[in-house]
């Protein structure tokens, strides 16, 4: 009986322990984001939508709770697409893999080579050029392509939706 009782805990617990490793999957998939900058570019397209958006249907007095809305869900929708480039990235790399390129991008190189890759210095250059040729390199060049085409069609749908709603509530 006590190894039942024991067999049936340790069955009911693996659950718990996967999600455990699934969220802090997520959650260092989320890091890498944030560390590579990849959420800029969703802020700032989010952005230009607003001006585009603005020449069309400028604020007045009858749309003014609609543009306050379009304006205030900036980080709400930038999270939400967020939260459709974390699968992609988990289904493609390891906990070990993001470790590592959450590593870099934290690095003095990996933030250089964001902010302006010209103005690099040798020792940057060589982190850099020994990050990319390291196994987790070599598969971040590899899965660009499933990468591309899955971050690609996540990316349209998210626009999609953001620019059909700001419509329906602007028109």
């Amino acid at each position: 009986m006590q190894q039942l009782k024991f067999i049936l805990l340790f069955v009911l617990s693996i659950p718990v322990f996967n999600y455990a490793q699934d969220s802090n999957h997520k959650a260092l998939v989320s890091d890498y984001l944030d560390a590579n900058e990849a959420m800029g570019q969703y802020n700032y397209a989010y952005e230009e939508l607003l001006k585009m958006l603005q020449g069309r249907y400028p604020e007045t007095d009858k749309n003014t709770q609609e543009w306050r809305f379009l304006k205030e869900n900036k980080t709400r929708a930038v999270k939400e697409m967020k939260a459709l480039l974390v699968p992609i990235y988990q289904s493609n790399f390891t906990k070990a893999d993001i470790t590592k390129m959450v590593v870099f991008y934290n690095s003095g190189a990996g933030k250089q080579l964001l902010a302006d890759r010209s103005k690099m210095n040798a020792a940057q250059k060589e982190k850099w050029k020994t990050f990319y040729n390291s196994e987790v390199g070599k598969k971040i060049i590899e899965k660009q392509a499933v990468l591309g085409a899955e971050i690609s069609k996540a990316s349209e749908g998210w626009s999609r939706d953001l620019y059909e709603t700001a419509l329906s509530l602007l028109k």
